[in-house]
């Protein structure tokens, strides 16, 4: 970004260590067999006083521990120490399936190249663990790998799960999700986060930060009214692959910028921080952004060796609308807490293509006031009640009658796109409220269709067309009809009078 009229900051923080990259990652346990473990072990494992561990092995001797309950009843076991071990230890045969930790099976995960995960686990029942499921989270795709749990491993409680060639991943940080399966049905889950480890070895990723674009894993460039400037917050990570510790010079080459503190690597480690670009008007990413355009920003930093890393990428403002949700006739309680599920659900499907809300404001026609206009029987009937109850303000209105009776619809836009003004026959969209009443006799809203139907009727509000292709939101089958919004719809929508910088 060659922009001498940014400013920047910028900071490193705390080096994190690759095989052991995530802070909310789930923590190993020694998950001790408390009716066979000696007084040393339940010391050294339990940190439990010399005395009580004497008592807990009397105790068991005498038959009298062979439960939580049990323990707790332990004399000199005070409450907090009971707190600090009692999801640590099993009894024989107590049912218990425990997974002790996942780690690498050769210390780390390095880019481009097969590894295994190594799972502990601890299993107190005759039934054996069958299964081993890992759910894959990473920049792109996440991908699901299985693994089938023998009689020697299923004894052991430690198996390996091989991703091969075709499962290699890029340099940055992947979180797995392990799920343990018994043959009784028993299930035991653990989350362990790695940052993958350049093979080149040295390596440098940005992320979004602070208040990031949703969806796409893009930066987000937030406008700040109070300066009239637009800010770009990053979060960079620099990976050492190799066996001894990189110092970095805090110059970014892009700019005459300094990062605070010092940007020493360790060895096979990171180095984390992030970067805050303050663009004022006038300026050229200011004007990219005013003018919601897209571009890239790159990074370049040298090591004090000379090696020269470089990163990008792609920086775009969040857009944002805002919608009156308007209820035509009266709706249950129930009823109405179903209606803002499946409105929250078409922000999610929105914000998956940085498209948010302002917000959304909630307005009601009650039975008495709305007439007729709770079923919607003709397009007359829906540009009458348009007319008739339109919100004097720049959002959108949707109207949520009770049923569509008129021809297959069920749902109409006043326009593609609609006006960006109000007062007309072609001022906001109407959907059917899509009711039954579920086996307990509740009366319901199906969310998984309401909610991609309205953003289907306001999509065509902010002038989208249908599209026929497989799970798109405009998707004129609703049936068939999707949650995606591709890059050249999230651009249609851009001009439209309603939208505005979030």
């Amino acid at each position: 970004m060659p922009e001498s009229t940014s400013s920047a900051r910028g900071k490193t923080v705390a080096s994190l260590a690759a095989n052991a990259f995530g802070v909310l990652d789930s923590q190993p346990s020694s998950f001790v067999n408390i009716s066979r473990a000696s007084s040393a072990q339940l010391r050294k494992l339990l940190g439990l006083p010399a005395k009580v561990a004497a008592r807990i092995v009397a105790l068991r001797k005498k038959g009298q521990l062979t439960c939580l309950a049990e323990l707790r009843a332990v004399p000199g076991l005070q409450h907090r120490a009971f707190k600090s071990v009692w999801n640590k230890v099993f009894f024989d045969r107590d049912g218990s399936l425990r997974i002790r930790d996942v780690t690498a099976a050769r210390r780390f995960i390095w880019s481009g190249k097969p590894f295994a995960l190594r799972v502990d686990f601890g299993n107190a029942s005759d039934s054996p663990v069958v299964v081993v499921s890992v759910i894959a989270r990473w920049t792109g795709e996440p991908f699901v790998v299985e693994h089938e749990i023998g009689p020697d491993e299923s004894r052991k409680g430690q198996a390996e799960i091989e991703f091969d060639a075709e499962r290699t991943l890029p340099v940055g940080p992947a979180e797995f999700c392990i799920a343990l399966y018994r043959a009784d049905g028993a299930q035991a889950s653990f989350r362990r986060t790695f940052f993958v480890l350049p093979s080149n070895p040295l390596s440098l990723s940005l992320s979004p930060a602070g208040a990031m674009v949703t969806g796409t894993w893009s930066a987000r460039g937030a406008y700040v009214g109070s300066s009239d400037t637009f800010s770009t917050q990053l979060g960079f990570t620099i990976a050492n692959g190799d066996g001894s510790a990189v110092t970095m010079n805090r110059r970014l080459e892009s700019g005459a910028f300094d990062l605070s503190g010092s940007m020493n690597v360790p060895a096979h480690g990171t180095l984390p921080g992030n970067i805050v670009f303050t663009s004022p008007n006038g300026s050229g990413v200011y004007n990219k952004y005013h003018g919601k355009e897209d571009m890239t920003l790159e990074i370049a930093l040298t090591a004090t060796d000379g090696r020269r890393i470089t990163a990008s990428i792609t920086c775009r403002v969040m857009l944002a609308y805002g919608i009156n949700i308007i209820k035509v006739g009266d709706f249950d309680a129930q009823e109405g807490v179903d209606l803002y599920t499946a409105v929250d659900l078409t922000r999610q499907v929105y914000e998956k293509r940085d498209i948010t809300f302002r917000e959304v404001r909630r307005w009601i026609i009650h039975n008495a006031d709305a007439g007729s206009y709770t079923v919607i029987n003709s397009e007359d009937e829906f540009r009458d009640l348009l007319e008739d109850w339109s919100v004097q303000n720049d959002y959108v209105d949707v109207f949520v009658a009770q049923s569509f009776s008129w021809s297959t619809y069920n749902g109409y836009a006043g326009d593609i796109p609609g006006p960006a003004s109000k007062g007309g026959r072609k001022d906001g969209v109407a959907v059917d409220k899509t009711s039954y009443t579920d086996a307990s006799g509740v009366k319901r809203l199906n969310i998984s269709v309401l909610g991609p139907l309205i953003g289907h009727e306001v999509g065509h509000y902010l002038g989208l067309s249908h599209l026929e292709e497989t799970n798109n939101l405009m998707r004129a089958n609703t049936g068939d009809r999707g949650q995606i919004i591709k890059y050249d719809q999230y651009r249609t929508m851009f001009p439209h009078g309603f939208m505005v910088f979030e």
